[in-house]
């Protein structure tokens, strides 16, 4: 299973202009654009939020927005008005719940003193509106942590690849990480990939021929 893995890196960084198409900018390990261009760990978190249930062309425009305006930084966030959060956020689905959901991750982070010692995933699911799949992503993609974000893309997309049904997304998490090779550059590629070849081939109704891991893929192989 780890020579197939392997091979999956091989080949997510060969397509990686094929992931920057679906958001993912292969970078150095410990750079914040991965996230289709993001600039900083804080804008990775609120980006984190704000794209449940949402649309991530308009996650960016009000990251971009909130930028314009300083508001990227936590403790600027925290002071500003729901009224004044509200207008920014109104493209994004249940932005109101968001809003409160930011502004407590806020306070939580001023809190602590640092944006470090958010980096714990039990603090972090502990928050309202964090689950597994965000707190990981937000473990590795802003605190470079060698924590596997598990997503509905990655239990298709493996359960196919290896011809076994993944139960649910924690055994995707275990699967990876028992089986990746440890570093951050691949932790990030490997999710790049995986969420890329979800979103590009391996729907309900897979597309097969044009899949970047037809190759190795024990679904095109019945």
């Amino acid at each position: 299973m780890r020579e197939s893995f392997e091979l999956m890196l091989d080949i997510f960084l060969k397509e990686k202009e094929l992931l920057r198409k679906k958001g993912w900018i292969v970078s150095s390990p410990y750079s914040y654009e991965w996230w289709d261009g993001l600039k900083s760990a804080e804008e990775i978190i609120i980006s984190a939020i704000l794209v449940q249930m949402s649309r991530w062309e308009n996650v960016k425009r009000v990251i971009q927005s909130m930028r314009e305006v300083g508001l990227t930084n936590f403790e600027k966030l925290y002071m500003t008005s729901d009224e004044e959060l509200y207008s920014l956020f109104k493209s994004i689905n249940f932005y109101r719940t968001k809003v409160k959901r930011l502004k407590y991750l806020a306070k939580i982070t001023i809190d602590l003193g640092s944006l470090e010692k958010l980096y714990d995933r039990d603090i972090l699911l502990s928050i309202d509106g964090v689950g597994e799949e965000t707190a990981d992503s937000i473990l590795l993609f802003a605190g470079h942590k060698l924590h596997f974000p598990p997503s509905e893309y990655g239990k298709r997309v493996l359960s196919r690849l290896f011809g076994r049904e993944l139960n649910n997304k924690r055994e995707v998490k275990t699967m990876v990480e028992n089986n990746l090779r440890k570093g951050i550059f691949e932790y990030k590629l490997f999710h790049a990939g995986i969420v890329t070849v979800g979103r590009a081939f391996c729907f309900k109704e897979p597309k097969c021929d044009n899949c970047i891991l037809k190759d190795i893929c024990n679904y095109t192989m019945k």
